[in-house]
């Protein structure tokens, strides 16, 4: 007998997972059968960015390896100085991808080294989101030539997560009620849940151009699009 209930189920489960729902028959020795549905739920909401990111870089070109990592990372120090100066705090600073390379030139039998060009960032967290233009104008006269950004984001994303974990089963239990409808059932306790994906799309603003170019541009940072995905399992009545 064990062996038929459990051949039947397996049978259920596949014809249903063909036909796009998933429904279980659980058994159990000396209990009845225990029907579950299960369906995905999708919730989403939106949020305003408090934060965001953005590198201001300075790039130089030398005769000598040792001359232009010495003017970049001067210059890269000056940036940090400035940019704390319009409110940056020390630990939303980093310095970021220190690259240095020959410039070349040749007439097709002979490479010779014409100098050395030397890159650094400095990346930032900006939490006051109107400051922006103040910190990129600081960078901007501090001697940054180039900078980019700013990608929008939440400095505290908890809260949101959980309004779209709620939305989501909710979504799920909607659905999950249409389907054991269909069979004439009636949609009972959850029995399991379990999180898919939490997405959370930062929004950038290409301003991949030299900083004296880029400080007056007004920015706006919109809104993030949250979405989490769920998956419940519900016994059926």
């Amino acid at each position: 007998m064990k062996t038929r209930y459990a051949l039947l189920a397996v049978m259920l489960a596949g014809a249903l997972v063909l036909t796009g729902c998933s429904t279980r028959v659980v058994t159990t020795d000396g209990e009845a059968p225990l029907y579950t549905v299960t369906a995905g739920g999708t919730g989403r909401a939106a949020a305003v960015p408090d934060m965001a990111e953005m590198y201001f870089g300075s790039t130089v070109v030398a005769e000598d390896a040792k001359t232009a990592l010495g003017q970049t990372s001067e210059t890269a120090e000056t940036i940090t100085a400035a940019v704390k100066d319009a409110g940056v705090a020390a630990e939303d600073i980093q310095t970021a991808n220190v690259s240095i390379w020959p410039e070349q030139s040749g007439d097709g039998t002979r490479i010779t080294v014409t100098g050395y060009r030397a890159s650094v960032q400095v990346r930032v967290k900006i939490r006051d989101i109107e400051s922006i233009g103040q910190v990129i104008g600081a960078a901007s006269e501090a001697g940054a030539n180039e900078v980019g950004g700013p990608t929008f984001t939440l400095s505290d994303d908890a809260d949101v997560r959980n309004e779209t974990i709620g939305l989501a089963i909710e979504d799920a239990r909607v659905r999950a009620k249409v389907m054991a409808e269909a069979a004439n059932k009636g949609l009972g306790e959850i029995i399991s849940i379990s999180e898919a994906n939490v997405t959370i799309p930062p929004i950038y603003y290409d301003m991949s151009v030299r900083a004296d170019a880029g400080a007056g541009v007004p920015i706006e940072p919109g809104q993030l699009d949250i979405s989490t995905s769920v998956t419940v399992v519900f016994e059926l009545k």
